[in-house]
């Protein structure tokens, strides 16, 4: 298919479709070929039935329509998928893995023939770009599970900690309706080095996920001796015996992003008129409704690619016939429509073809904004002094109060956080501000990219006294905010009981079911359905009737995709973390009735994880968020931050935001811990707005490198990085700071290598008293919006080349070196650091930044060129030369000694006690 949106011009997108598919789909791409069936007109027709048999950890049926599907670039369409039985929300038990990566279902709904030829051109334009990276990064995480189980000795699964056996399982009561599973060694004691954490996906078998059945759930929390886990339906026998436990895939991100994709052709204004009541659930395609099992033989007969209940395709008995008549095959098409989410009122901002028509579109009137908040919005952002006499007490300070305003005013706003800027403050004060000032009526949706963030925004909210409701598992939300959850409302709420009633009644008709014969059989299956049906209605009714009394919904992005939502539009959007999602992720919550949306995030801050090469290079890394900073959608930058000391400020403010970033914090608020730090007296010229370059006196006391000459990198069977020399140090150094009275609570540690992370996970567990606060040790990626009093950051590398990797990209040197509050130490090769890789370094972000100095420009504010332009003390400006050798020569310059020469021997002439 031609390209000609002018937004897709960046670089040379994934291969496309060699043609229209006539004859057995022969124009279906790579991610749709083992939909099965012949192919008739665009892209094929429906095609024949789909296979059967058992999966891994993949959920929905089999079977199903194979080779459908209705746009160029998705011929193989609804294609049957080599699958097991589906069950609601997890997996029913499956063996083996499948032989194909599960194929996503990108094509167009039926709405789409409505479209205006340009708006359909457009639409398709965006799917065809992004059809195929999403189906590259969901068959990358496929294939690495895979080939870790396939391929990987158990020695290497354990070592990474990917896997843990011998483990026992007992059951511990349930956790808002689903059973809790408790596994411990074998042996009694700790368990060993795992990745684990809270709401991690896992499956659980006996000795191999790949040759016998298994059970998924999801880990619940975790502790030096447990890992407890909430599951559906325990396996058999859990008493029994020993058990192994796996990181398994979840696909529904990706499903939800397909869906987001194919509801960008859906006009919302149509799907508003006809969409069903909140939280209204489908026909579940029991015994007795054959018409709606779906047209393959097998079990689980609804395809693959269909959206049935939590995304994963619906189970039923299946029906023969020869691919059932037009009017059951017109009414699936209806409701896998209705399941759709209803579209976005900002496709043209979404969809323009060049950067001046999203800007323009971005910057029309907010469109839910009565004229008074038009009118303060437009007074604050006009005139950004302090707060007015008259102005409601929100507690912001200028610059949060202007991006306030700034997303009142328009319908599409970016607010850029740099570190302890006070992001979350800012999101729930103006929800706040339009809930109580403003009288906006509507309930808002409140998205971000990780649970932590979502539980950080619920906190806030509830604290302000809004009614605000958390969606999405409980499991994997904080324990002190589980009351707010959808769940736990609906355990308080007084129709539950009439419910639990009915559901009793249900079970025991369905107990009476086999010992019927003939005509009262049938009646039986009649009552079974009706009665099931009214027990969907009536938790739909309750689901409803909760969330229609909420101020806010808060949930992921990829949450706001679920069943719970499913039936509800929210025309005002706020995304946090939105430079950390890739673009079909944060479409998801856009494409629910949106008409107005805040993003929220930091582009010079990392960008979105993605695994496979392919796609982060045919533009899955770049975020929404950056994409439109770049066009030059309406953005303001919150300027003053309250987290670190203000020497830890200095480097970053001046070399990542143009010397905007400006202390909300003295000194004396943030004084060093009592810890044998180097003494003060450090000059740094003035990189804060106001100073005009002079120097101003700051404490050198919150900074130590420590420099580990005889430290050297080495590579693990995974290929991942660690360094021994610097991980000993690392762990003598927090054994002086817990012997010192330190809390473990108050210290974290990073580094960038998941090797890394290991080693110091092993060589600092004995050193945590038992029961009480965890030591966190986390890769630097994993920390970003986390914050320490103290923060220890292990470089790893070590090497002759001065190579530093993926440690060149400077958005992680800015992250690494923003999460402490009080004091952060640094413990590295200085000579690799120094050396390593500047040329590269200052390529990777550019010779120049925004002219303003304001951080917006292309999207890379860390550029030489950037407004100050002001070097700190007496090294190098800030600005020349790579970012670590700038960084480096920064430290090595402030006055007071702050690089400790000779590592551990340095440390211990110090004061330091590492044994």
């Amino acid at each position: 298919m031609s390209n000609n949106n002018p937004y897709f011009d960046r670089g040379p997108a994934p291969a496309q479709p060699g043609g229209i598919g006539t004859q057995r789909g022969d124009g279906a791409p790579p991610w749709h070929a083992h939909s099965r069936g012949g192919g008739r007109g665009r892209g094929g027709g429906r095609g024949g039935r789909g296979g059967g048999g058992d999966n891994f950890n993949w959920h929905g049926g089999g079977g199903g329509r194979g080779g459908g599907g209705r746009g160029p670039w998705d011929a193989g369409g609804r294609g049957g998928f080599p699958g097991g039985e589906a069950s609601n929300s997890m997996a029913a038990p499956g063996a083996g893995l499948p032989a194909a990566s599960p194929s996503l279902d990108f094509s167009p709904p039926a709405a789409a023939a409505a479209l205006p030829p340009a708006v359909r051109r457009a639409v398709d334009s965006y799917v065809a770009r992004f059809a195929p990276l999403v189906q590259m990064e969901l068959d990358e995480e496929r294939r690495q599970v895979e080939e870790r189980l396939r391929v990987w000795p158990l020695p290497r699964l354990r070592s990474e900690g990917l896997v843990l056996v011998g483990l026992r399982a007992t059951r511990r009561g349930s956790y808002l309706g689903k059973a809790i599973v408790r596994l411990t060694a074998e042996e009694g004691g700790e368990l060993p080095f795992h990745r684990f954490t809270s709401g991690t996906l896992v499956t659980l078998c006996r000795t191999n996920p790949l040759t016998e059945r298994s059970s998924e759930g999801l880990v619940l929390d975790r502790s030096r001796w447990e890992v407890r886990l909430v599951m559906e339906q325990p396996p058999r026998g859990l008493n029994e015996g020993v058990w192994r436990l796996d990181k398994g895939v979840n696909i529904t991100t990706y499903q939800r992003m397909a869906q987001a994709m194919q509801a960008l052709y859906k006009d919302p204004d149509a799907a508003a008129s006809s969409s069903r009541p909140a939280g209204a659930a489908e026909d579940d395609g029991g015994e007795g409704e054959e018409e709606d099992a779906g047209e393959g033989d097998g079990p689980g007969a609804q395809a693959y690619g269909g959206r049935g209940r939590g995304g994963y395709g619906r189970g039923g008995r299946g029906g023969r016939g020869r691919g059932g008549d037009r009017r059951r095959r017109r009414r699936q098409d209806e409701e896998e429509e209705d399941e759709l989410p209803p579209g976005s009122y900002l496709a043209d901002v979404l969809l323009a073809a060049a950067p001046a028509a999203t800007a323009a579109a971005a910057a029309a009137a907010a469109p839910l904004m009565g004229p008074a908040a038009l009118q303060w919005a437009a007074a604050h952002i006009a005139e950004p002094t302090d707060p007015r006499v008259e102005d409601p007490q929100m507690g912001l300070n200028m610059s949060q109060v202007r991006a306030t305003a700034l997303a009142m005013r328009h319908r599409v706003v970016l607010l850029q956080g740099p570190p302890g800027t006070g992001k979350t403050t800012t999101i729930t004060r103006f929800i706040h501000h339009l809930k109580t000032n403003m009288r906006h009526s509507a309930a808002i949706l409140a998205c971000a990219q990780s649970n932590v963030a979502v539980d950080n925004l619920l906190e806030g909210l509830v604290d302000l006294g809004l009614r605000a409701v958390r969606v999405g598992q409980p499991v994997k939300v904080r324990e002190s905010l589980r009351d707010a959850t959808l769940d736990a409302r609906i355990l308080a709420h007084p129709g539950l009981e009439a419910i639990e009633n009915m559901q009793t009644q249900l079970r025991d008709m369905r107990a009476r079911l086999p010992s019927l014969r003939g005509r009262d059989r049938g009646l039986g299956h009649r009552d079974v359905s009706l009665m099931g049906r009214r027990v969907r209605e009536m938790r739909s009714e309750m689901m409803a009737d909760i969330l229609k009394g909420a101020d806010v919904i808060c949930s992921t992005c990829v949450g706001a995709g679920g069943d719970q939502l499913q039936d509800l539009s929210f025309p005002l959007v706020v995304l946090d973390e939105g430079s950390q999602c890739c673009e079909p992720e944060a479409l998801i919550p856009l494409v629910k009735g949106c008409r107005h949306a805040v993003l929220v995030g930091d582009h010079c801050q990392l960008p979105p994880v993605v695994q496979s090469e392919r796609a982060a290079a045919g533009g899955l890394g770049r975020s929404l968020f950056e994409r439109l900073m770049t066009a030059g959608v309406p953005a303001s930058m919150l300027q003053v931050q309250y987290r670190m000391h203000p020497l830890l400020s200095c480097f970053p403010s001046a070399r990542f935001y143009g010397g905007r970033l400006v202390d909300g914090v003295t000194a004396q608020q943030r004084p060093p811990p009592p810890l044998p730090l180097p003494g003060a007296g450090a000059q740094a010229a003035g990189s804060r707005a106001g100073e005009s370059g002079a120097e101003a006196e700051v404490e050198a006391g919150p900074l130590m490198f420590v420099d580990v000459p005889e430290g050297r990198e080495e590579v693990s069977r995974g290929g991942s990085k660690s360094n021994r020399a610097e991980a000993l140090v690392v762990a003598g150094m927090v054994r002086h700071m817990l012997a010192a009275g330190m809390s473990p609570a108050d210290i974290g540690i990073v580094t960038p290598y998941i090797a890394q992370v290991q080693l110091l996970s092993n060589l600092l567990m004995p050193l945590v008293p038992a029961g009480g606060p965890p030591l966190e040790v986390s890769s630097v990626d994993g920390y970003q919006g986390r914050e320490k009093e103290v923060m220890v950051f292990s470089t790893v590398r070590a090497n002759p080349s001065a190579s530093l990797g993926f440690l060149e990209d400077w958005r992680r040197l800015n992250v690494a070196i923003t999460r402490p509050r009080r004091a952060l130490i640094l413990v590295g090769n200085a000579d690799t650091l120094r050396r390593g890789d500047a040329a590269a370094a200052a390529a990777a972000v550019g010779t120049s930044g925004s002219g303003s100095g304001s951080g917006f420009g292309s999207g890379q504010a860390a550029g030489s060129g950037s407004g100050s332009g002001s070097g700190l003390g007496p090294g190098p400006a800030v600005g020349s030369g790579g970012h670590w050798s700038s960084y480096m020569a920064w430290l090595e310059g402030l006055q007071g000694g702050v690089v400790v020469r000779g590592g551990a021997a340095g440390l211990s002439r110090l004061g330091w006690r590492l044994s």
